[in-house]
């Protein structure tokens, strides 16, 4: 079966285009100029950007086979493996010849002889079998997958530990063939060096921290499955773009030893002593009791972590004192007490802390809430936005804003962003075609509006409601001089959202909706339309039978039909504490649960700042006018990144 790259519907192996969605299964569109390319392609033809599907493959042979033994002498292994060589009889995994096509290769003197490559996937489309059991898997059938003859021993670890990407690289495929074992694992050779990054450049310790107890969490793992030595190899230890970390891949422990916490230990410490500024004393002081074995359990040394981590949050709460007023209310500060209880009832062990920075430093382990705070910073802001009148509307009522501002500073000890942005979607309505006079006079208002009020300060609650009360106002106005009624009035919905720095401010009014994406939640609408069924959930009436009624979807509120008097939008303060991406979008693409049905092949990937926003957001619209497409659809897309705050309290 083929799977379709947007829709994840399984079409028949022959298909040339998806049956659910129309995608076609044949071709690609380089991202580089928009050509087509074949899905095999390494290159596009037109611009030669490089589009091949990545895997590395590793090739394990026994050393006593006499005839690979010849082969080893030669000088290169084209002879044995030409460039448009394939790894398998059904011709899938291809030889890469775009990319360094230089192999690495290991000996082991005792047993085998390790080759990796990378490769070209020239059926990306095609799951393989090992994936397919992987991603239907129970306890049982894995213990099974294991225990089978076809499943070669180099690719036991991988599926052993595959929950615990991205830790861990993800598993492709394996077989076996004529004794020799075949694994191909997702590709990590442009990730960068963790020892390139920490030499560099200055860290904060509550990253290094977070690295450590993801480390030391891998630690306990890979010791039960005996593969500890992938995280003592110093060009194993790599970061991806985001900064997130992970394995290269897997390497096992040498014969007949026995790995301890001090190795693990003593890898950390020729780490810190490639730091770009001077070593933490906190961080040698716990390693030094590794060493005299004060600490001898992943357990203890994950709680001097976490330790170490919550004295950084006292320094930063004295250096947000020192430096902030109004309480501590500044907008990027993350304020423990409030994720505490939640992170505890799920993580009742220190084995089980959150996998990310700031949620694996927030675990409380007193009786008494936290009241300290962590500082975060905003690492980078982008956005896209896009408009389609859809496959059935003359024209577009829709209207859609952007204004975004980002500087940043740089020095030797890295890098500060300062961000800033208004995004703006409406969506019009009114009697001839005067749908698409109030969008783009609502757009106009808030647009000037901002530009006026919001110099340095954030804006305030009544800040936004007075933009929304103005754009409301200048409708309302033209209406009253045309003498408009019912119908006939212009009005349109809003859905705004203000961004600066990690503070986030998000507006209402009618059925344009919000979104929120991130790697732990998933997605969130945030906004409630303004609508007849809507009220009559909130009023305790059944989902089904509220949306029973003929005029369940009529807005309840919308910008310029009434007087400042009728209208109250919602509006919520947010604090962007992880990695997220916003969604603000018309009706012509919430409607018929679209996003909530797609956004896991469409959306969820944008997080990542490898992708490109605007050529996600043209793909999500190009299927929205295929599964809707009755109305104008118009989207924005935010992606914001942070991490912890690096000021000089918490440098290393």
């Amino acid at each position: 079966m083929l799977v379709c790259p947007h829709c994840q519907h399984d079409n028949p192996n022959h298909s040339q285009s998806c049956h659910q969605c129309g995608t076609s299964l044949i071709h690609k569109t380089c991202h580089q100029c928009g050509s087509e390319v074949s899905f095999d392609a390494e290159t596009c033809s037109y611009c030669q950007t490089f589009t091949g599907s990545v895997w590395a493959a590793i090739i394990a042979e026994p050393l006593h086979l006499t005839n690979y033994i010849t082969k080893l002498k030669q000088e290169s292994l084209d002879s044995t493996m030409n460039r448009e060589d394939y790894l398998d009889m059904s011709r899938r995994y291809r030889l890469i010849s775009a990319k360094d096509t230089t192999p690495t290769i290991t000996i082991d003197s005792k047993t085998h002889r390790y080759i990796q490559r990378s490769i070209i996937d020239c059926q990306p489309l095609q799951k393989s079998v090992l994936k397919i059991l992987l991603e239907q898997h129970t306890d049982l059938e894995i213990q099974q997958l294991k225990n089978s003859s076809w499943l070669p021993n180099l690719a036991l670890p991988y599926v052993t530990l595959h929950d615990f990407s991205p830790a861990i690289p993800e598993i492709q495929d394996a077989w076996l063939e004529d004794h020799r074992e075949v694994l191909i694992i997702s590709d990590r050779s442009e990730w960068q060096l963790l020892s390139n990054l920490w030499s560099q450049q200055s860290l904060p310790i509550l990253q290094i921290v977070y690295w450590f107890d993801e480390m030391a969490k891998l630690w306990k793992s890979l010791t039960e499955v005996g593969y500890a030595q992938s995280l003592l190899v110093k060009s194993n230890l790599r970061v991806d773009e985001d900064q997130t970390f992970g394995l290269e891949k897997l390497y096992p422990d040498p014969v007949n030893t026995q790995l301890s916490l001090k190795d693990l230990a003593q890898s950390w410490q020729k780490l810190i002593n490639l730091s770009f500024d001077q070593p933490s004393e906190t961080l040698i002081t716990v390693l030094d009791k590794v060493f005299s074995e004060e600490i001898n359990t992943v357990t203890e040394l994950r709680l001097q972590l976490q330790e170490i981590a919550d004295e950084q949050q006292m320094h930063s709460l004295s250096y947000v004192a020192d430096n902030f007023e109004d309480d501590f209310s500044s907008p990027n500060l993350i304020h423990a007490s409030d994720f505490n209880a939640e992170i505890a009832s799920k993580s009742q062990a220190v084995d089980h802390l959150t996998t990310s920075p700031q949620e694996s430093l927030l675990i409380d382990h007193s009786d008494e809430p936290s009241t300290a705070v962590i500082p975060m910073q905003i690492l980078n802001l982008s956005d896209a936005g896009y408009s389609d009148n859809g496959r059935q509307r003359r024209h577009n009522e829709d209207c859609f804003g952007m204004d975004s501002q980002i500087q940043k500073q740089q020095s030797n000890r890295g890098q500060r962003v300062q961000a800033r942005g208004l995004y703006i979607v409406c969506d019009g309505m009114g009697g001839h075609a005067a749908g698409e006079v109030a969008s783009a006079m609502a757009v106009e208002t808030i647009q000037r509006y901002f530009a006026n009020c919001w110099l340095e300060e954030f804006p305030r609650l009544e800040t936004v409601q007075k933009g929304i009360f103005a754009a409301n106002q200048a409708i309302f106005r033209v209406n009253q001089e045309k003498s408009s009624h019912g119908s006939g009035r212009m009005g349109t919905t809003l859905v705004m959202a203000l961004v600066q720095n990690t503070r986030l401010a998000i507006a209402h009014v009618g059925d344009s909706r919000i979104y929120r994406i991130t790697r732990k939640w998933g997605l969130e609408q945030l906004s409630i339309d303004h609508e007849v069924g809507q009220r009559a959930i909130q009023e305790g009436i059944a989902p089904k039978i509220a949306y029973a009624r003929p005029d369940a979807y009529q807005l309840t509120q919308a910008l310029g039909p009434h007087d400042d008097y009728y209208l109250k939008p919602d509006v919520q303060f947010l604090d962007v504490v992880e990695d997220s991406l916003f969604l603000l979008c018309s009706d012509g693409l919430s409607d018929h649960q679209f996003v909530e049905t797609y956004w896991q092949t469409y959306l969820s990937p944008l997080l990542s700042s490898q992708f490109n926003l605007e050529e996600g957001l043209y793909k999500l619209i190009a299927l929205a006018n295929q599964k809707n497409g009755h109305d104008n659809i118009t989207a924005i897309l935010i992606r914001v990144k942070v991490q912890p705050c690096i000021e000089q309290s918490i440098w290393l």
